[in-house]
């Protein structure tokens, strides 16, 4: 009688080791938290990495070798666009959620560090382009038509007044170029016909494939009140 009883006891703890989950199996609370923290922060880091590429116009940038494959694939370089990517990210995430204010902080505060880096001789302009006309763009979605021509003129005077002499041709340059065109085509949205004029030739210099702009409507009139005044 024992001996079945004894049997079934253990008949009986083996179904449960069958049920148990392993020792592994069970984590701290901390270390969920912790996995789980990591894991929103990638997908944080993937989607403002994402969102960059997609506004520094990067696989533009490589198709026309504006971009040192050297200088991309540093630390350096990978950190600092990591660093960037986040801040880019959080400036557009305030804008979506109302907060207009703090979004143009962030994008100052991003163009003094990239204007810091050019006394140091290190300024790229590709990245202060982009970043100038996320600000521009926000500004000019606010109606402060004022700031919004500022911050485009203060572009133009680092990259095209104080950056190269009238004889220097300027580097092609992608994320410039788009700059100059949204620069052009808002003192065109202002009746300055000739100054956008002057500037979308400009944004021509730094990447040729915006040439077509040149045949607007407007800018062919432009020119051809030019030739009328000539003949």
């Amino acid at each position: 009688m024992f001996s079945n009883i004894r049997r079934s006891l253990c008949l009986a703890a083996a179904v449960l080791c069958l049920f148990q989950p392993p020792v592994t199996a069970f984590h701290n609370p901390s270390d969920i938290h912790l996995t789980t923290k990591e894991k929103l922060r990638q997908e944080w880091l993937d989607r403002s990495m994402s969102y960059y590429s997609k506004v520094m116009r990067e696989e533009r940038q490589r198709n026309l070798q504006q971009i040192d494959p050297d200088i991309i694939n540093s630390e350096k370089y990978q950190e600092e666009y990591k660093r960037l990517a986040a801040k880019h990210f959080y400036a557009i995430k305030k804008v979506k959620d109302g907060r207009y204010k703090q979004a143009e902080v962030i994008y100052k505060r991003i163009i003094n560090e990239i204007m810091a880096d050019e006394e140091d001789g290190e300024c790229d302009h590709a990245k202060l382009a982009v970043t100038t006309l996320l600000l521009a763009l926000h500004c000019q979605r606010m109606g402060d038509l004022k700031k919004t021509r500022s911050v485009f003129l203060s572009f133009y005077r680092v990259v095209v007044v104080n950056s190269y002499t009238e004889n220097e041709s300027h580097p092609q340059c992608a994320c410039c170029a788009k700059v100059l065109g949204a620069f052009a085509l808002f003192e065109m949205k202002q009746n300055n016909s000739k100054k956008a004029l002057e500037i979308a030739r400009k944004a021509v210099e730094f990447d040729p494939a915006m040439k077509p702009v040149l045949n607007w409507k407007q800018f062919r009139d432009v020119k051809a009140r030019k030739s009328n005044v000539h003949t």
